[in-house]
């Protein structure tokens, strides 16, 4: 597709030569007659195609000049931090369902940070949305049966337990193991909460077990005298904040406030979640099938009174990210090129854009010539003296242009995304010359836009865990 700027500057260029051509014919009328310029008309056909074809040149040029501005602070920022630059992927909170029945849930099955899902593919899909969980996530069985706000003290009436003078609301959430064993038989010492609702309840929620807690009551469900267990407030703690909950990477070099930010205004929903720590000592005293949770509160709320049930809270929890590591095809690389367009898979570049590059090999004659390339602008030693240490390269990133059946057919979604190109360079930033016959590329990928036609909801999963366990189904929830 055209670039409009490119009929703007040859536009201009074109009127810029006619102006000066019809100045040149007032001074200099002999001339500009052998030349066919007469006033701002060109009665020469050659003439007229010589002016046309300048003017096209001279718009080229202003093109190539305007794109030098940005290239600087470009190749800074994908150094510096590269996600300003990077597409956003597609993010999501999903919710693990295990197999209750399963035994090995007694000891506890832990899903690792990291542990990728994939998408169940659709009518007309050919790939599938590859997405990465962001939390370590334990699987236990146990469900969430109750959960109720309370301001009135019946509800703890009975308690033998010294409670916080300031505690005059509460929280109550009651637990019940799936498979009959005594939560004493479990190993549960701590439970994350993902908090749901409509317009701003989870943010009201949220508000009071981290902002007006006072402490938390554990105690088995049929509250025996002396069976209760006294947490302080800071056995509640939010979490998504820290670096190991991380959605998106960032280097050493990246301040997380950015991150955070960044993940905040994107995907708000993902730091909806609140750890209870330190239960260890109540589930382990605990010999009955359910177990009871109060979060004593300083202040109450009324609407949390009337609407608050246990569907405000899920268990089996994590954000996910569209986010993987992908080894590109490789590149072949010729001594007439000097940018190569990267592509994670020539056989469906659509279904895959490039987030981030992470690392860079050239492959020559022999499995010994391999040369490591790093970004122009790291923090590396640029006046080493070996040749080697002097390959380095750059990224460029353009809006994807739409083809010619696209433009006639329309896109098959809103998001058009990204392309990325690649430049070897050598310290002085002027070509790196080489041997070598191909590229290979370490890169980080989304699938562009297929996460918005995902068959969601539609089957017995959303997603399938690759690595398997004792899960049932994988369901988005936001």
């Amino acid at each position: 597709m055209t670039n409009p700027r490119l009929l703007r500057y040859y536009s201009q260029e074109l009127q810029h030569l006619r102006e000066m051509g019809g100045e040149f014919a007032v001074q200099y009328p002999k001339i500009a007659g052998r030349l066919g310029l007469e006033g701002f008309e060109c009665a020469d056909p050659y003439v007229e195609r010589l002016l046309e074809g300048f003017a096209f040149m001279a718009a080229r040029v202003q093109m190539k000049i305007d794109a030098e501005f940005p290239r600087f602070t470009q190749h800074l920022s994908e150094i510096v931090y590269p996600h300003f630059l990077a597409p956003t992927p597609s993010m999501a909170i999903v919710q693990l369902q295990p197999d209750l029945g399963n035994p090995a849930l007694n000891a506890g099955y832990k899903v690792a940070r990291g542990a990728p899902m994939r998408s169940v593919l659709g009518k007309d899909d050919a790939t599938a949305c590859e997405y990465r969980t962001a939390h370590e996530l334990t699987l236990w069985p146990i469900e969430l049966v109750e959960a109720k706000f309370f301001t009135n003290g019946g509800t703890i009436a009975g308690v033998d337990a010294r409670l916080p003078a300031n505690a005059k609301a509460g929280l109550r959430l009651r637990l019940r193991t799936t498979n009959g064993a005594p939560f004493c038989k479990l190993g549960l010492d701590r439970l994350t909460l993902h908090l749901r609702g409509s317009d701003d309840m989870p943010g009201q929620i949220y508000e009071k077990l981290l902002g007006v807690a006072e402490g938390v009551l554990v105690l088995p469900g049929s509250r025996p005298a002396g069976r209760h267990t006294l947490l302080p407030k800071t056995a509640l703690r939010p979490r998504g904040f820290a670096e190991e909950d991380a959605l998106l990477p960032s280097g050493q070099r990246s301040f997380q406030g950015y991150r955070l930010l960044q993940e905040y205004f994107a995907f708000a929903q993902r730091f909806l979640f609140v750890e209870l720590t330190g239960l260890g000592p109540a589930v382990n005293a605990c010999a009955e099938t359910e177990l009871e949770i109060i979060v004593l509160l300083s202040r109450g709320d009324a609407r949390l009174e009337q609407a608050l049930d246990a569907s405000n809270f899920a268990l089996n929890c994590t954000p996910v990210v569209n986010l993987f590591q992908r080894r590109a095809d490789r590149i072949n690389l010729s001594g007439d090129q000097f940018e190569y367009h990267v592509l994670p898979d020539r056989t469906r570049p659509m279904d895959f854009e490039v987030h981030q590059v992470e690392s860079v090999t050239g492959y020559g004659i022999g499995t010994d010539a391999e040369q490591e390339f790093h970004p122009l602008y790291s923090a590396r030693d640029l006046g080493a003296a070996t040749v080697a240490s002097q390959a380095f390269y750059q990224i460029r990133r353009e809006p994807r242009l739409l083809s010619q059946r696209q433009r006639q057919r329309g896109p098959r979604s809103s998001y058009i995304g990204s392309e990325t190109f690649i430049t070897l360079v050598d310290a002085q930033e002027a070509p790196y010359r080489h041997n070598l016959r191909q590229l290979g590329l370490v890169l980080w990928c989304t699938n562009r836009d297929l996460p918005l036609s995902m068959p969601l909801g539609v089957g017995k999963t959303d997603f399938i865990l690759d690595d398997g366990g004792p899960v049932l189904s994988v369901r988005a929830l936001a």
